[in-house]
């Protein structure tokens, strides 16, 4: 069997963006406008936000949501519709944050009394002149 010669080429190139100098692994023309790897994802992140796209998976047999979440910012691939509230979408990690720190506000402040004269103590009504006794 003979043996395939393979050669690599790389080019280096500045990105149209940012300005920071790669390489490329093809020969480029220089006619077109070349971006690096960080500004690429951004540029791709950008063109998604705000949109939730419903994809089949053939392997699962189910309908799949890619979104990013607004509030994290991460790109997400599940089988749940996320949530829109307000125009924004939300991940579901970010909506069970975002329920339990909503539970926290709502909630009462309880005092806990360590014995019987630190709950009468912390009681907000007048004690009578028999409890001092």
């Amino acid at each position: 069997m003979k043996k395939e010669k393979t050669t690599q080429t790389a080019t280096k190139v500045v990105c149209a963006k940012c300005g920071k100098e790669y390489f490329v692994p093809f020969v480029a023309d220089g006619h077109r406008d070349y971006y690096c790897d960080e500004c690429l994802k951004e540029m791709h992140k950008s063109r998604k936000e705000g949109k939730i796209k419903k994809v089949f998976d053939p392997k699962n047999e189910k309908y799949m949501f890619d979104f990013i979440c607004d509030i994290c910012g991460e790109f997400r691939h599940a089988f749940y519709a996320p949530k829109r509230e307000n125009g924004k979408i939300w991940c579901k990690e970010c909506e069970s944050k975002h329920k339990i720190e909503e539970r926290k506000k709502s909630r009462k402040n309880v005092i806990l009394a360590a014995s019987n004269q630190a709950a009468k103590d912390s009681l907000p009504f007048k004690k009578d002149e028999d409890d001092d006794e």
